[in-house]
């Protein structure tokens, strides 16, 4: 192209030494149409490799052929150009006038086949440099593939051979798997940056989607295990507590079940909850049996044959907590009926003791001592009246007593009944203070 610009249209009209007129016209068009050719071709394969400027990411091992088929092209066009050169060099006189155009064509042609031999080899080296990492990741994608698989079987035998051990023992092993994981997962990680730089193909990242998801596979089946394994110590928590709260429960029971002695309270709330204990025993009982039936796939045969003695020894003691159970139902109603009647018979006293008068007579007279003794007859009366009460509480409270060894009611008791003799002697000796002036007035 350059020469046919240099020489525009026409033959070129060459004189070479010791050679016709008619073979320099034959020369001449030989060099136009062979530099018009590898100018063409030139043309074609730098369209074809600056236009398309990417590499394409699929078939490689194609790509690299065909690059490595056009440096070859190009160094055997390169050759020939080059020999061709020295040729026309030999066949045009020194001192003709095309000489210098006829090189310097040449020369361009030669320096555009050495740039693109150039550019294609540096092409064909990214290439083989890209397909080696391709390689190397399907390589290491497969590697990491079988470590997975051989994980896999590792930990799915490891834990299902742990499965008799304790509770414990099992959720370390499950750690000990999930760490060795996490190499695993950085490898992934770095599988998945490697491809998105490389643009690996489809079939490669199908693999590497299958390997997520094996992995992740792996990872809910340990995380099951490991949720149902906090699951049973959550349980296994529940029933040590109830099995502990039931052993102070038999405890407390032989105590208070322990041949005929007396229970030893401070006030009759305490009554009410040994009364409540005693209940307690037997529901206590229950949910410790139904927290063992929940763990008791998992309970080693040390726990099991602890949990079996301490249940039958509950039994036994259950069998004596229903009689004082009884009788402490007895004794709960026994105390609150007295409480009950202790009351009234405080509150008449407050009544007696309210309608004495707090002074003697001013002035003394027959209708005012008449008056003041039919008052006091009153208030005898209303204690006689209710004094056959207050011995049946008294009675009430000291058989009481005999089965319940309570200082506080016991002075309760006896505050009543001196508080009650103390009254109907000050009442009866007013009484009798009155009637007797009352007799010495009407003399």
């Amino acid at each position: 192209l350059v020469y046919q610009k240099v020489r525009g249209p026409g033959p070129p009209h060459l004189i070479l030494g010791g050679g016709t007129k008619k073979q320099s016209v034959d020369l001449e068009r030989k060099l136009y149409d062979g530099v018009s050719a590898t100018s063409t071709w030139l043309d074609d394969v730098e369209e074809r490799l600056f236009v398309a400027t990417a590499l394409l990411a699929e078939e490689p091992e194609t790509c690299i052929f065909n690059q490595e088929t056009l440096a070859k092209d190009i160094k055997e066009m390169s050759e020939e150009m080059d020999k061709n050169k020295n040729l026309f060099s030999q066949a045009f006189p020194e001192n003709g006038d095309n000489r210098d155009v006829i090189e310097d064509t040449l020369g361009c042609l030669l320096g555009r086949l050495s740039l693109l031999d150039s550019v294609v080899n540096q092409r064909c080296h990214q290439m083989k440099e890209r397909l080696q990492q391709i390689l190397n990741f399907q390589n290491d994608l497969k590697v990491l593939v079988t470590s997975l698989a051989d994980h896999k079987y590792i930990i799915l035998q490891k834990l299902a051979k742990m499965f008799e051990q304790p509770v414990a023992e099992q959720i370390e092993a499950i750690q000990q798997a999930e760490d060795g994981l996490k190499e695993l997962d950085a490898g992934i990680i770095e599988l998945k940056r490697r491809a998105d730089k490389l643009q690996i193909e489809q079939p490669s990242m199908q693999e590497l989607s299958k390997l997520q998801d094996m992995y992740d596979e792996l990872l809910m089946t340990i995380g099951s295990r490991r949720s149902g394994l906090n699951q049973n110590l959550a349980l296994k928590s529940q029933y040590e507590r109830a099995l502990q709260d039931l052993a102070d429960l038999l405890e407390t029971g032989r105590e208070k079940t322990a041949g005929d002695q007396k229970i030893i309270v401070s006030s009759k709330e305490e009554i009410q909850q040994l009364l409540d204990k005693h209940k307690g025993l037997e529901s206590h009982m229950i949910l410790t049996e139904t927290l063992f039936r929940k763990i008791i796939s998992f309970a080693v045969p040390r726990e099991t044959q602890f949990h079996t003695d301490l249940m039958a020894q509950a039994s036994a003691v259950l069998k004596g907590a229903h009689k004082r159970g009884v009788e402490l139902e007895y004794i709960l109603e026994t105390w609150s009926q007295l409480e009950k009647e202790h009351w009234e018979l405080s509150r008449q006293l407050e009544v007696v003791e309210s309608s004495t008068p707090s002074v003697g007579l001013v002035e003394e007279s027959e209708d005012r001592l008449i008056d003041r003794i039919a008052l006091y007859q009153h208030l005898k009366s209303s204690l006689n009246e209710y004094q056959p009460k207050l011995y049946q509480v008294i009675d009430d409270g000291k058989r009481l007593l005999i089965s319940v060894s309570c200082p506080d009611l016991e002075s309760q008791l006896n505050q009543l009944g001196e508080h009650w003799l103390n009254d109907t002697n000050k009442v009866s000796k007013e009484l009798h203070r009155l009637e007797t002036i009352l007799k010495h007035w009407t003399r």
